[in-house]
This record gives structure tokens, sequence and C-alpha cells, in this order.
């Protein structure tokens, strides 16, 4: 295997998102392209990435393979690189080679985990609401729900999306209707649905979406939330799953 991205940059980000979270991570590759799955160390949070071979610059991939790496090491890597700096990625004796190109030419390789690691599977997930809505809308809420608490709740009822916050002394509160914001472009529900969510988590989840962009929440009453958004012209996509806090 053998390959380069044509967006170092976006990578970089991508895992260093998922490096704040999470302290392993199991890059899956094939012919059509590579996946990553994470599980952070408390089980709060999931990661899941799916990307075609359309983000590459170099695809040299002939059979299914997993790279199961330290995010620590990994990312130690990455935050070298400079934007304008290329990177090609081999796998080679259960090690990961890292080949950078840049003013100057340097070389990495880190191990690969122990091959009986075995990445978390997907749970199987049942939505009762959800709602699409503008990716600089939903992290100013969240900004906001900040100054109150380190929890938000998602309240989906009818047309509408709620989010709100409180604390003993302070209380935030905000209403998003399809008839009223041009942000908020996709709401459905079967009956109100509501679920309290660490903002803490949601912060860094939304680390790499685009402002402008679409974003997918998907809930059900006390139940995990998802998140999901596309990335780089919808050749790739993002999702995490976040377990709800109890109330």
């Amino acid at each position: 295997m053998e390959v380069e991205f044509k967006d170092i940059e976006f990578f970089k980000r991508m895992m260093d998102t998922i490096g704040s979270l999470m302290s392993d991570v199991s890059l899956d590759f094939n012919q059509d392209g590579f996946t990553i799955k994470a599980m952070d160390p408390a089980n709060i949070a999931m990661v899941l990435f799916e990307g075609n071979k359309n983000i590459f610059s170099t695809f040299n991939v002939d059979k299914e393979i997993k790279l199961s790496v330290s995010l620590d090491d990994l990312n130690s890597i990455l935050k070298m690189m400079k934007k304008e700096d290329k990177a090609k990625f081999k796998d080679s004796k259960n090690r990961l080679e890292i080949d950078i190109r840049g003013k100057s030419r340097l070389h990495f390789t880190i191990p690969l985990i122990d091959e009986n690691y075995t990445a978390q599977k997907v749970p199987q997930l049942n939505f009762t609401a959800e709602a699409m809505l503008v990716s600089s809308a939903l992290k100013e809420s969240i900004k906001a729900a900040s100054l109150v608490d380190d929890s938000i709740y998602f309240t989906v009822d009818g047309m509408r999306l709620m989010l709100s916050s409180r604390s003993e002394e302070k209380e935030f509160s905000q209403e998003i209707s399809m008839n009223e914001n041009k942000e908020l472009l996709n709401v459905k529900s079967e009956g109100m649905t509501r679920a309290k969510y660490s903002i803490e988590y949601l912060s860094k989840f939304l680390n790499v979406a685009d402002p402008d962009r679409p974003i997918k929440v998907m809930l059900s009453n006390n139940y995990p939330l998802k998140v999901e958004y596309e990335l780089i012209n919808k050749d790739a996509v993002l999702s995490f799953i976040l377990a709800n806090r109890l109330e």
C-alpha cells in the first residue's frame, strides 16, 4: 500500500480532532478508499470516517489492509508538516512509513498496534428525530450554551429544533424554526424528542466542519446522538456518535 493525500492539511486537522478524544485509531484501506473507526477510552464517543480515493493524489491499494496506530505517534509527526508539504504513507512489515517532502525530506516509521487489536464495532442505532442545519449555526449555539453549563439539551418537536442549557444560576435557550430560520434546512421527529449531551465533546466534533456546509444531527429520547457532515467536495463523510448524559 502507498497513498498520498491531495490535502494533507485536512488530514492533519481531522487527526488532531480525533486525537483530542481518542488514543488509538484504525485506518482501514480498500480499493475504493479508506475508513476510520475509533472509540475514546471512556466509551463515550466514537468517530467514523469514510473517504473515497478521490481525496488522494496517489492511491496504490490492491487489497484490504488495516493499519492500527497510536494517535500520539501519528499526530506528533503530522504536526511537523507545513501546508505545502507532501507526504506518502506506506505499510511495511508491521510498521507505517511516512515520507515527508518539503524544503527537506523526512522519513519516519511508527509501529502498528498489535495485530490482535480490534477496531470497535459500529452500534446499530435507531433515531426518532433528525435535523439538518448550517454548521456555523450549530457551532454558535453550542458556544452560547457553554457560557451556562457543560451540557446542552437538544429538543426536536414538529418543525422546530430547540437548544438549551441550564445551571443553578443561569439559563440559555434557543428555538430554530423551519418557517423562520434559513439556517435550519430540514427537521423531522416522531413526536417530541429530547436528550442531553456533553458540550466539550460536541465542540471538538465540529472542529473540522465547514461553517457554511450542512450538518445532520440524529437523536432519540435520552439516547446517543449521531452527528454527520460531508468533507472535501462530498468525497468524504465524518460522523461521530456521542453517548447521552443522564438527566
